[in-house]
């Protein structure tokens, strides 16, 4: 019962909160020059990758003198690693050389090859029954890696990227991705298929992960996690990366499962492409908890702001498949019914819809 009402609370907060415009920044560049220091602190959420928090100190203590409101989260990516890795990321160059050295924490194909989803990049083990090394499973050893980054005072949240799991999807799609042959993890060199069993072993491990991580840094850290689906409820937050974010297995128009997703938590990264701009900045206004972060590594523009001032009411559906939001000058709109059109309309007769 108490959880029932500490839930509810939540909601209630976020329903009738004052949440004006924010805009975040998914800053995972290794290097920060002068001009895009100065440029980004006028975000109001930086995330940015490790290697900016060991080597550019002083550049976020000079960006947090420009803006004192500035939150600043760290990128934590668990999961993967670049192998070989970028010769501009120390940190990580240390972070890969040791990892090489515990040959059963990466997940392999029948092949023998490495497991990966993305260019370059390979897969650790996250599963909660992992080979142990040294007395550790692989979670409990890279959760310490990032725990001595977040000691820093200044960071007050951290991203978690491709925390897979318990969705629908589970981690199985990895092993057939961009051809790759399968998942062998007990080295007979024969493609696994106990799904159900690798599937919650995976998000067993994740579980711990968070938990942890919560137990270390207390419940005024806030954590987020990519994907942008149901996985993972005990955290703080989703990116919904490329938004509207289309795999997360629930059925139903993508733009409104966004929505209904973004509404369970407390914080909701709306992440769209550039060429979505607008349809993302109008979803943001139409969520009282959501910070808006275009692509990745963008700069600052002021056009990122719609200037509306304070929301007058709630997101209402006007009528079938066409959503609405008064503000103090204007009303944003967005039609579900024409491929997700968004639109704002300002009291001065100026309309924005692109």
């Amino acid at each position: 019962m108490k959880k029932l009402i500490i839930i509810t609370s939540v909601f209630v907060f976020l329903a009738t909160a004052s949440w004006a415009q924010k805009l975040a920044n998914l800053w995972y560049l290794p290097t920060l020059t002068d001009y895009q220091m100065e440029n980004i602190s006028q975000y109001d959420l930086l995330i940015i990758d490790p290697e900016i928090l060991v080597n550019y100190s002083s550049t976020l203590d000079e960006m947090m003198v420009n803006n004192p409101d500035l939150k600043i989260f760290l990128y934590i990516n668990p999961t993967e690693i670049f192998e070989p890795m970028w010769p501009d990321k120390p940190w990580s160059i240390k972070l890969l050389a040791e990892l090489q050295t515990k040959k059963s924490w990466w997940l392999y194909q029948p092949n023998g090859e490495k497991l990966g989803a993305w260019t370059k990049m390979k897969t650790l083990d996250m599963r909660a029954d992992c080979p142990e090394i040294e007395g550790q499973k692989y979670w409990q050893w890279i959760l310490a890696k990032y725990l001595e980054l977040l000691k820093d005072k200044r960071i007050s949240g951290c991203l978690v990227d491709n925390a897979w799991g318990d969705d629908r999807a589970g981690i199985q799609w990895l092993s057939n991705y961009n051809g790759q042959k399968g998942l062998d993890l007990n080295g007979d060199k024969k493609a696994d298929t106990n799904w159900r069993e690798i599937n919650l072993a995976w998000t067993k491990g994740f579980r711990s992960f968070f938990a942890d991580l919560r137990k270390a840094k207390g419940n005024n850290f806030t954590i987020i996690a990519n994907p942008g689906n149901l996985s993972y409820r005990e955290i703080d937050g989703k990116q919904f990366e490329n938004f509207p974010y289309k795999h997360h297995h629930l059925g139903g128009p993508d733009w409104g499962v966004n929505m209904m997703i973004a509404k369970k938590y407390k914080i909701a990264i709306i992440n769209p492409d550039e060429k979505d701009f607008l349809l993302g900045a109008v979803t943001a206004l139409m969520l009282d908890n959501a910070y808006l972060a275009i692509s990745q590594n963008q700069a600052y523009h002021d056009y990122y702001k719609l200037n509306l001032g304070k929301a007058l009411d709630k997101t209402k559906e006007i009528s079938k498949g066409i959503w609405s939001r008064k503000f103090e000058k204007g009303e944003i709109f967005i039609d579900t019914n024409k491929g997700d059109k968004a639109w704002v309309e300002y009291k001065d007769g100026t309309k924005k819809e692109k």
